[in-house]
């Protein structure tokens, strides 16, 4: 008997995926928002939550969602709708001081580079991880153009120290708003049973949108939920937050945490 192909063969099973993300820093600015600033009473600084601490917090969060912490679910939206928020507000002060820097056709402006960027390998276990470093290059690329804008002559010392506090905040307030989850071990039967779990989960983190609490509406990368299939678990888009947020009763608005993030 000759033996198939398959029988002489062994089966090729593929391992675990490995992926390798390198981000690359050339500020001081940005540098000092990857590791962030522990708090010193002594002087009165506050701390600064950095993209490591951020993504420590992303973890907790993701984990919680993959286990149906309804309110883990609700802080994934918040963190998608901040990082966009802040996002767009880079974009904003980056399209506005590339027109000025473009302005005279006359003069070619190349933005100032660092001959030493830093390099930080990324190894963060979900995306949201990865999209606070997104938002963190994107500052690093606009104080670039802040210090090349200084440097030639279009902007002050004063306008420029003011737009580089106003590009850090936007980061520091985006990767803020994790700090308002609380890991309590709820699921949304515990909230639907009103039980004594859901009852510190709502006192520590305030009332739930129902779109949020029936699991209609999800984050747009939101992890599977333990247990169930794939497209009962599937995601929605943060753009419904608001509105879910608008026809929960009695939400209570000051349960959401907006952190100013001034922190500087």
């Amino acid at each position: 008997m000759t033996d198939t192909p398959s029988s002489r063969t062994p089966a090729i099973v593929p391992g675990r995926l490995r992926n390798f993300v390198e981000m690359t820093i050339q500020t001081r600015q940005a540098q000092r928002l990857v590791g962030g600033r522990r708090g010193n009473d002594a002087d009165g600084k506050p701390p600064i939550i950095g993209l490591y601490r951020y993504g420590a917090m992303m973890r907790t969060i993701w984990a919680g969602a993959s286990k149906d912490d309804p309110y883990a679910d609700w802080y994934l939206l918040k963190v998608e709708q901040a990082l966009t928020e802040s996002k767009d507000e880079l974009t904003h002060m980056q399209q506005t001081l590339g027109s000025d820097l473009a302005r005279v056709a006359a003069m070619k402006v190349g933005l100032a580079h660092s001959l030493e960027p830093a390099k930080v390998e990324l190894t963060f276990s979900n995306p949201y991880g990865y999209m606070g470093a997104w938002l963190l290059v994107e500052m690093d690329e606009l104080v670039l153009a802040i210090l090349t804008a200084r440097h030639v002559g279009l902007i002050n010392r004063d306008e420029a120290e003011r737009r580089l506090h106003d590009a850090g905040r936007a980061v520091r307030r985006a990767f803020a708003v994790a700090r308002g989850y609380k890991a309590t071990a709820v699921k949304r039967e515990d909230v639907r049973q009103n039980n004594r779990r859901a009852a510190r989960a709502r006192e520590a983190m305030g009332e739930l949108p129902q779109a949020v609490l029936d699991g209609g509406l999800r984050p747009a990368h939101a992890p599977a939920i333990d247990g169930l299939s794939q497209s009962a678990a599937a995601g929605h888009s943060v753009a419904s937050d608001q509105a879910a947020t608008d026809r929960a009763s009695g939400a209570d608005s000051t349960s959401e945490e907006r952190p100013d993030g001034d922190e500087s």
